[in-house]
């Protein structure tokens, strides 16, 4: 609990420049508060801890009652979030009202019920009260609010992740994740009262698994709603290395290309060795354009008749979509040079159909080229000689 606790307050201060970027949006905000009523709620929460501040404000799990007040509040402040982000804001503020109205009603009612109760300071206070009245409904109202607020979130995590980009896509569904576990914390709670009215009891302790099950679910859905933030930073290392891998693939390729047609580079053969780390995307870049550049520059000198045998033997050898087109385009590049090569530029181009290679990202692209480059070198060795 208290690792998932500072998580959460490291999310909410990674968060503080995008309010500060936005103070008028209320989306970040409420991420921001949210995050931090998550953190704060976990230390309180934390077994050792709710004891020591039960016993500091002199009244029995008072403690436990400040931890799931905060736990709605941080439910509430994500419902806030998520709701700004679906829908618009008139619409937006209209259903805000209405479930703070309501997590505020139940949190009232639950400070009444348990102020009022006769309790003493526990680990297993669920377990221990469930068939006290008071505490029963006091468990049942805090247990009923945060289902419908994590199915809220759930729900609205799932929607809107099927419109945005990849990485806060990937943040969405680790935030619905985290909700469906906090689903289970809440359906294993709501199992212990049932089994206490009906004289059972549930295997394994308490603390330990509602412990587990709530970090966790924390843990998810802070990591989530900042993985925009620190996503890219973690992944650098990746992107760095994966960067490096498809410029040494795609070098053969290039270097083939570039021989025939100097034209097309942008830097001077010197510049283009031995790059370096901080350099390679851009690096990259020039040499897809490169490449690109090349292929557009050759596609009309390439043999017709080879490039329809490619398609289809692609199609003959059940190769589909970005790997069909690979080949082809490999044949087309292979055909090309050869032609370029024999005959020189100044013989009339051939007119073929124009491959629209469209508006791709670089990993996009240079994830094509390194298939385009493969073909192409497996071309050259079955036929024993260089195009």
């Amino acid at each position: 609990m208290v690792t998932a606790g500072l998580i959460s307050l490291v999310s909410a201060l990674l968060k503080i420049r995008a309010v500060r970027r936005q103070p008028d949006a209320p989306g970040p905000r409420a991420m921001c508060l949210g995050l931090l009523a998550f953190g704060t709620a976990f230390l309180v929460l934390a077994p050792p801890h709710t004891v020591l501040i039960s016993e500091f404000l002199r009244v029995p799990n008072s403690g436990r009652l400040l931890g799931n007040l905060l736990t709605l509040a941080a439910a509430g402040a994500m419902q806030v979030m998520m709701l700004h982000l679906v829908h618009p804001p008139p619409v937006a503020r209209q259903r805000v009202r209405r479930r703070l109205a309501v997590i505020t009603l139940v949190a009232l009612a639950m400070t009444v019920l348990l102020v009022s109760a006769d309790t003493e300071n526990v680990t297993n206070f669920v377990e221990r009260y469930a068939t006290s009245t008071p505490i029963a409904i006091y468990q049942l109202l805090y247990l009923s609010c945060l289902a419908m607020a994590v199915i809220d979130l759930i729900h609205l995590s799932i929607r809107y992740s099927r419109h945005v980009a990849p990485m806060l896509r990937t943040g969405l569904r680790m935030v619905a994740t985290g909700g469906i576990v906090y689903a289970l914390h809440t359906a294993y709670k709501m199992a212990l009262i049932a089994a206490a009215w009906s004289d059972s009891r549930l295997p394994g302790d308490e603390s330990m698994i509602s412990t587990t099950l709530a970090a966790l679910g924390g843990v998810l859905i802070a990591g989530g709603t900042t993985l925009p933030v620190w996503g890219p930073r973690a992944l650098l290392p990746w992107r760095l290395l994966r960067q490096y891998l498809s410029y040494r693939r795609l070098t053969p390729l290039w270097r083939e290309l570039s021989a025939a047609v100097p034209e097309v580079r942008l830097t001077q053969p010197e510049a283009a060795t031995d790059p370096a780390p901080w350099t390679m995307d851009i690096r990259l870049y020039r040499r897809v354009i490169e490449i690109r550049d090349a292929q557009l520059l050759l596609q009309p000198y390439s043999d017709p008749a080879a490039v329809d045998a490619a398609q289809e033997h692609a199609r003959r050898i059940g190769l589909r979509g970005a790997h069909a087109q690979a080949h082809v385009d490999a044949v087309a590049l292979a055909t090309g040079l050869k032609r370029w090569r024999s005959d020189g530029p100044g013989v009339a181009p051939i007119v073929t159909a124009q491959h629209d290679v469209g508006d791709a990202s670089l990993t996009s692209e240079s994830r094509y080229l390194e298939q385009v480059a493969a073909a192409f070198s497996r071309m050259k060795t079955e036929a024993g000689a260089p195009c």
